[in-house]
């Protein structure tokens, strides 16, 4: 390429990256020869997957800026959930942790206490 020549950027309209994640995740075909044949390139099929795909989707990601699927409130109230609950969980296994540890200390025998 001549350093005066401009290189323009291929546009895709989301039907046809959806369309395109779709392929890849149905596994017919590998990521390089569905890039191929679509013309793009593999790290565009990816970064797509990222954004459009299954667990794009089930992690309540939207692309594009459109509206938010039905469900993306209900997914983000159940993430916010289950963030809490692994801070309590974390909580709750240090305090048991330190239990066993003075369990352990208060059950083990003086060597000079008389009996």
């Amino acid at each position: 390429m001549k350093t005066n020549e401009k290189k323009t950027r291929r546009r895709y309209d989301e039907q046809f990256k959806r369309s395109a994640v779709e392929m890849l995740e149905r596994g017919e075909r590998g990521a390089s020869q569905l890039a191929a044949e679509l013309g793009i390139a593999v790290w565009n099929l990816y970064e797509w997957k990222r954004i459009y795909g299954k667990a794009a989707a089930g992690a309540g990601a939207v692309g594009g800026g459109g509206p938010a699927p039905a469900g993306a409130a209900a997914d983000r109230d159940l993430a916010a959930e289950n963030a809490r609950l692994r801070k309590e969980l974390e909580a709750v296994s240090r305090q048991r942790d330190i239990l066993k540890k003075a369990c352990a200390i208060l059950g083990q025998e003086s060597g000079n206490a008389s009996r």
